[in-house]
């Protein structure tokens, strides 16, 4: 017979993590291990989460993100976004830069794609078929490597989310601000003081 499942629970990044991080607790809470198990696969889905995301936010023409939609590859998600903004990590260091100049209590951290698509392939690794439990299951060096890279992912996905995610659509004058800023053609100061003027008007 057929079951309805509920599943109250946003479909996003965020929720992954928080899943990946109970996950974790439950591991040496309880203690079992094949919560660790659970845990890389929470993280891994959050990583091809957040950088789809990504396309959402940077509102990406709805056919396109259609494209998308069956896209796991972090490579091919990390290219989509490029494609969409080649400038994608330039213009959120400006961002910092004009959340700074505005005295916004915040930074927003610039996605670190080769990390990411890193990540992504070494929880792969533990997510298959363990062939060999003495240098796996049965060795604690082993463990202890995938609690550790667990531990690394965790912290660095949590920069992530201790912030609000955003990507600015910029103006005409925006472009123009930006471009002083990426080309050096104008002092900072001088950057900061022009963003100053238009946020005050």
């Amino acid at each position: 017979m057929a079951r309805n499942f509920n599943f109250h629970h946003p479909i996003d990044a965020s929720m992954h993590y928080n899943r990946a991080i109970i996950c974790l607790d439950n591991a040496f809470n309880i203690p079992d291990g094949s919560f660790l198990f659970y845990a890389a696969l929470e993280l891994r889905i959050c990583i091809e989460r957040f950088l789809f995301e990504y396309l959402v936010i940077m509102r990406v023409d709805e056919e396109k993100i259609e494209t998308y939609m069956n896209e796991y590859r972090i490579k091919n998600l990390s290219n989509a976004i490029y494609e969409a903004e080649p400038e994608f990590d330039k213009k959120l260091e400006y961002t910092n830069f004009y959340l700074a100049t505005i005295k916004i209590g915040f930074q927003m951290q610039v996605p670190d794609m080769h990390k990411l698509n890193y990540y992504y392939g070494r929880l792969g690794n533990y997510l298959h078929n363990l062939k060999r439990p003495t240098t796996s299951t049965q060795n604690q060096d082993w463990w202890n490597d995938f609690i550790k890279l667990l531990d690394e992912i965790r912290a660095y996905m949590y920069e992530f989310f201790k912030v609000p995610r955003a990507f600015f659509q910029m103006n005409d004058i925006g472009l123009k601000l930006f471009e002083e800023y990426k080309n050096d053609t104008i002092p900072k100061d001088e950057i900061s003081k022009k963003i100053l003027e238009g946020f005050r008007k």
